[in-house]
């Protein structure tokens, strides 16, 4: 069980390249140049704000409010001055030893991607990022053997869950300046649009959109993560399955809002195309989806490229991606 709010099949297994090849010296001297998204103090200090955040609400503290909305201003600069050309690096925020602590910033980090794509404004964003970045503080009210089991849950654990969005809601109404919309992106992140969501069942235009944005980036961080009950998907697995939730789970417009940004192989996922060549994808475009823009990483031999090259497929339309990357090519170079 998924314990953001959906039933799914067990994940494919990972594909060993796209966790080995990024991390090889070879790949690495190819993307150095490519900017990332977040810059690891960046990273570090967010991480560490959730971190103190959560011991000291569950030392009957409140919300420090004032360093919360500093850490979310300093995302959303960062992802709005960095996110047309940078590497979407959540994966090093998920080795962190806390999943929850990593969660809670990818989320906001996602959240804040897709506010942009909505054409927010800059303290629109940074409430979407406060809300992201404390929907899941109702999690220390749950105890640590259930979030943590690595089987599936009863019905009696499960209930149990579902109060975490009632608890983080309350535990923001305890300091009104806190504000409404991260108390209400807390309250409904796993609501769902055909009213089957937790814990109210509010349905279609009841929800918040902000709320609705929390919960999709939710949804596709949990998805991607290994959790304790299952190994993670990998992006274009995940994107198939919150794709296959239009208009039960989530409407038609968040999901192309959504697919906007993360296109089916989001920014770097790793890939093979019809040549034999592998290649990291550096830019997604809206009208294209399916032809983004790629760093070429191993020619149809295998071999490193020698030099670092761009392939942008809208022009390009001999090459065409056909999936991720797959166990055989690992095998034959490893």
């Amino acid at each position: 069980m998924a314990h953001a709010g959906f039933f799914v099949a067990a994940p494919p297994k990972v594909d060993l390249l796209e966790e080995k090849l990024p991390k090889d010296k070879g790949t690495q001297e190819l993307i150095k140049d490519i900017p990332v998204l977040l810059k690891p103090e960046i990273k570090k200090d967010a991480i560490d704000y959730v971190k103190t955040t959560v011991n000291d609400v569950r030392a009957g503290k409140l919300v420090d409010k004032e360093g919360a909305r500093k850490v979310v201003r300093t995302l959303v600069e960062e992802v709005m001055n960095n996110y047309q050309h940078t590497l979407l690096n959540l994966i090093d925020i998920r080795h962190h030893d806390e999943y929850t602590f990593s969660h809670s910033i990818n989320v906001c980090v996602l959240a804040i991607l897709m506010g942009i794509k909505k054409r927010l404004e800059k303290p629109e964003l940074e409430e979407l990022g406060l809300g992201g970045m404390l929907h899941d503080l109702g999690k220390i009210r749950i105890k640590h053997e259930i979030l943590n089991k690595p089987d599936r849950l009863t019905k009696e654990e499960i209930d149990t869950m579902k109060q975490h969005p009632t608890y983080g809601y309350e535990l923001l109404c305890y300091d009104q300046e806190i504000g409404s919309i991260p108390r209400e992106i807390a309250y409904q992140h796993h609501e769902q649009y055909d009213g089957g969501g937790y814990p109210r069942g509010l349905r279609g235009g009841e929800i918040h959109q902000y709320a609705t944005i929390a919960a999709l980036a939710d949804v596709y961080d949990a998805l991607t993560t290994d959790r304790p009950y299952r190994k993670r998907f990998l992006p274009h697995d995940a994107m198939r399955v919150i794709i296959t939730d239009t208009d039960s789970k989530f409407s038609q417009d968040s999901i192309r809002l959504f697919l906007e940004h993360m296109s089916i192989y989001p920014v770097g996922s790793m890939v093979r195309l019809n040549s034999g060549e592998v290649a990291v994808v550096i830019k997604s475009h809206e009208k294209a989806l399916i032809r983004p823009t790629l760093r070429m990483i191993l020619n149809p031999r295998g071999d490193y490229y020698p030099e670092a090259h761009e392939v942008d497929l809208r022009r390009d339309k001999k090459r065409f991606i056909i999936g991720p990357v797959g166990d055989d090519i690992f095998l034959e170079r490893y």
